[in-house]
């Protein structure tokens, strides 16, 4: 049965955060986002996980790897180091195709890494891969 889906985004770019949002409605997902704009407020935001009643455990990251004030790979860590979102999916969501980054995201266990394309339709393709990941994990089904 569906349920709403407790996202976390880690993005700092408006226009970023506006197409995750419609890449989620394409595919009919019922979601409600946590926004960190930068790397300060998603590190806040990963140490209250647990332990403040506003800050519930998300059932899904969405991280961009190119935040201010914070390297996205040292969040992932950050996060993977809270027992309560040791085993939550990442999909990491950036602009970088550099090896080393996806072979970092592959070490810290990411679920998918979606490297983000000029084209809008492919961008959308992103909710398809939501919701797959979280069907895999038992959080949606697999087709809406």
């Amino acid at each position: 049965m569906n349920r709403r889906l407790r996202i976390f985004l880690a993005e700092d770019n408006a226009g970023d955060v506006e197409l995750v949002r419609e890449a989620l409605r394409e595919h009919h997902i019922d979601y409600e986002i946590t926004l960190a704009r930068d790397g300060m407020a998603a590190k806040n935001f990963i140490e209250r996980v647990g332990r403040a009643p506003d800050t519930p455990v998300p059932d899904l990251l969405l991280l961009d790897l190119n935040l201010p004030k914070a390297e996205g790979h040292e969040l992932f860590s950050m996060f993977r180091q809270n027992p309560l979102c040791s085993n939550t999916p990442v999909i990491v969501v950036t602009s970088s195709n550099a090896p080393k980054d996806r072979e970092r995201a592959a070490a810290l266990g990411a679920a998918h890494y979606f490297r983000k394309p000029s084209d809008l339709a492919e961008f959308m393709e992103l909710g398809s891969v939501i919701r797959r990941v979280a069907a895999e994990r038992g959080m949606l089904r697999a087709e809406g």
